[in-house]
This record gives C-alpha cells, structure tokens and sequence, in this order.
C-alpha cells in the first residue's frame, strides 16, 4: 500500500510539471488595417518569433517565460517600427491566457487572463 501511494504521488508531481511546461497561451490580434511584419513578442526569459498578421488577423503562440513576466511586442507597419511599452502579468504555465491586440493606431493593448 505504501508503495501504491508513493508511485501515486509520484505521479501526480510529473503531471503537475508537465502542466506548469505547457506555457501560457498568446493571442496576438491585428485591428489595424495594415499588414504587421516581423512581429515578436518578448518577456522575461523568452522571445517568441511570430512572423506576419494580415489586416484583422490573429496569430496564437504558446510562450515560455521564466518567473512571473509581462508581454513586449514589436512589429514593422505601414513602413515603421512600433515597439510597446511592457505590460500585462502572467507565468510559465498552462492557466494563463495573453490577449494582445494592436489598435488601429498601432499601439497595443493586453489583456491577461
């Protein structure tokens, strides 16, 4: 019985890692009308290349931060280059969930949930 609980719990600390591994989930989405180029999304510990978004695109990404972070992003625009102050809260793990919308204006909004 004791080896039963010991396996168990064993266990439920392997599942438990592997959760908090999975990231958090980003959502980054483009209400301008203008393509975003070269779009990245940084914080604490990672950045997460994310390629182009069309004019009223979305793109999804699962990031990997180290401790507790907030979201910068970068893009290239109508022929510029916006960078957003950081913002936003969330940790490596699978409970958290970034929304980051790029306004018509090119300045960015984040939502965590």
């Amino acid at each position: 019985m004791k080896q039963r609980l010991t396996i168990t719990f064993l266990l439920c600390m392997l599942f438990s890692a592997i959760a908090c591994k999975r990231g958090a989930k980003l959502t980054v989405i483009n209400d301008s009308k203008a393509k975003l180029d070269n779009v990245v999304a940084s914080g604490s510990g990672f950045t997460q290349p994310l390629g182009s978004i069309p004019p009223e695109g979305k793109r999804h990404a699962t990031i990997q931060p180290t401790g507790e972070s907030s979201l910068k992003l970068e893009f290239d625009a109508d022929g510029k280059h916006f960078s957003s102050e950081p913002s936003g809260y969330f940790e490596a793990n699978g409970h958290y969930k970034i929304t980051a919308t790029v306004e018509p204006d090119f300045s960015v909004t984040v939502k965590d949930f």
